[in-house]
């Protein structure tokens, strides 16, 4: 059983929260554990209707998850919660787990967060537990540039609770804006979920805030000792295929790695060893034969998606292809700003590019959206005077 997960600050944006309303529909996102969500007269907005929006219920709340699985049972913890803090404990199937967003702000204590933690941990004493943490901190603990006092009191602290960060090294960072970057967004898991989280990952996706979206997956079903399959597409190749496979991916193969096409697979097996030998980038190798080995396996059989991803509707009617390929364009400029590191020159270029694109796409979201609630708005009103609209107006819905 497997949970997807997103990870993000929104920095208050409404733009951004759309953005990640509609990657959420597209990717079949479970749960999003979210900081500084958009607020609107103090009250959370920018949420697809249909999904549930968990948070402290007064004040400027800093922190939510908002749960996309109607399948998933959820309830907020609200007195281990509060305005920086989201805790809920989230019942799938026969599994139960606790997770938390939390906010921390780099102007108060970072003792009034440690204590709030603590009560937390407490309370969920012994079962599985997830943390998605603005920390607001710096450290090559977890593959940041510097350290700090403050975030030598954080490694402490994670450290003495058994706290384990699941963030991996990666050429770019979490966190990028005008002033600088960093990684500040940390997920972190206790021992007893530790062995649950795969694929942690930042997103390619453009997600028109500053921070960058954490994706990971939560495996559920996970049996202690046993390596689970990896969820994804599978191909079944009955016996009676079993020939055609072995010689489709021995042509496959050797056209990808330019072996003379002669031989059986044990020949072909010694002609990839020492082709392997010779080829300084392992990885990039076994990607090839992996893509290789899957082409023959298409070739050969059908597959399914065991991964059965969950029918949804169009929650996001306004979303475009012009907006799609508006934020390729927007993630291409990004990508060649944040591989560019010897040319100063080119970097700053690329950086206005970049700065440009994405500035283009946000608007270019705020007004599609608006376009299309004026084009609902002009249809459904003459068909009944007390319909959605006048509901939305007199806030009765």
């Amino acid at each position: 059983m497997q949970v997807k997960c997103n990870q993000i600050n929104l920095q208050h944006s409404r733009t951004a929260t759309d953005n990640l309303m509609q990657i959420i529909d597209t990717e079949n996102v479970d749960i999003a554990l979210v900081q500084e969500p958009y607020l609107y007269q103090g009250k959370i907005k920018g949420v697809t209707r249909k999904h549930r929006t968990y948070s402290y219920v007064d004040g400027k709340r800093r922190a939510a998850i908002i749960i996309a699985d109607n399948t998933i049972d959820a309830l907020l913890r609200t007195q281990y919660s509060g305005n920086d803090t989201a805790l809920l404990e989230i019942q799938q199937g026969n599994e139960n787990f606790y997770a938390a967003s939390i906010y921390m702000d780099y102007n108060e204590s970072i003792d009034i967060t440690f204590k709030c933690i603590e009560k937390i941990l407490t309370f969920t004493k012994g079962a599985k537990m997830i943390i998605a943490v603005d920390s607001n901190s710096r450290s090559t603990a977890w593959h940041d540039r510097i350290t700090n006092h403050r975030e030598r009191m954080m490694e402490d602290f994670l450290a003495s609770n058994h706290l384990h960060i699941l963030n991996e090294g990666r050429t770019t960072t979490n966190f990028q804006s005008s002033r600088g970057k960093s990684n500040i967004d940390l997920t972190i898991a206790n021992s007893q979920m530790f062995a649950n989280i795969w694929n942690w990952d930042l997103s390619e996706e453009e997600s028109a805030s500053d921070h960058k979206i954490i994706k990971f997956n939560i495996i559920l079903d996970k049996v202690v000792g046993k390596v689970p399959e990896p969820p994804g597409v599978r191909f079944i190749i009955r016996e009676h295929q079993q020939n055609e496979f072995y010689e489709k991916c021995h042509y496959i193969a050797s056209t990808v790695f330019q072996i003379e096409n002669r031989g059986g697979n044990e020949d072909l097996d010694e002609e990839l060893n020492q082709k392997l030998k010779e080829n300084p980038d392992i990885q990039e190798f076994t990607k090839k034969l992996e893509e290789a080995i899957q082409k023959a396996c298409k070739r050969t059989s059908g597959n399914r998606n065991t991964s059965q991803p969950k029918a949804k509707g169009k929650t996001v009617p306004w979303w475009t292809n012009e907006l799609k390929i508006m934020r390729k364009k927007t993630n291409a400029m990004r990508r060649r700003y944040q591989w560019t590191t010897s040319n100063q020159a080119l970097l700053e270029s690329r950086k206005t590019q970049y700065t440009k694109a994405k500035t283009e796409y946000q608007a270019a979201v705020r007004k599609e959206k608006t376009r299309s609630w004026k084009e609902y708005c002009s249809k459904t009103f003459p068909i009944n005077s007390w319909n959605e609209v006048y509901k939305l107006a007199s806030n009765k819905t």
